[in-house]
């Protein structure tokens, strides 16, 4: 039994149309560009968490309670897995230095900014513009 093409569809997401794969023409929602099923993907994560709000809760509470009745675990996990753990190590060092790159980056814009204030102060008296311009990197380099 041969089966028939399924009717092509506009994606709600890019407009864009496309053919429904044939197995999953009943519940395909959106093309297979990669960009359209993150954005169908979040949008159904986040209407069942609405519909189950507290299916997460009292999770940490379990976790919790059989760790504590399981103390060695995780050192005898890590023991017997040593490529898991390195792996681990290695994105936590990376996640680490995204975090300190981004707050670099945060404090390097507030310093540009600090600065640019400064040489915008133009005043009409030269002493004033001089004092204010010093006190204003003396304010910077005190931190």
């Amino acid at each position: 039994m041969k089966r028939t093409t399924p009717a092509p569809r506009r994606c709600p997401y890019c407009g864009g149309h496309y053919t429904p794969y044939i197995r999953a023409a009943g519940t395909q929602k959106s093309c297979g560009r990669a960009a359209c099923r993150k954005k169908h993907k979040f949008k159904t994560q986040t209407s069942w968490l609405e519909r189950n709000p507290d299916y997460f809760r009292g999770r940490y509470i379990k976790v919790k309670c059989w760790r504590e009745s399981h103390p060695g675990y995780q050192k005898e996990y890590r023991a017997t897995h040593p490529e898991h753990a390195a792996r681990d190590n290695r994105a936590r060092v990376a996640r680490w230095r995204k975090r300190k790159r981004f707050r670099s980056e945060i404090q390097d814009g507030l310093f540009r900014r600090r600065i640019a204030e400064i040489r915008a102060i133009d005043c009409s008296d030269i002493q004033d513009g001089l004092r204010l311009k010093v006190d204003g990197i003396l304010r910077i380099m005190s931190g």
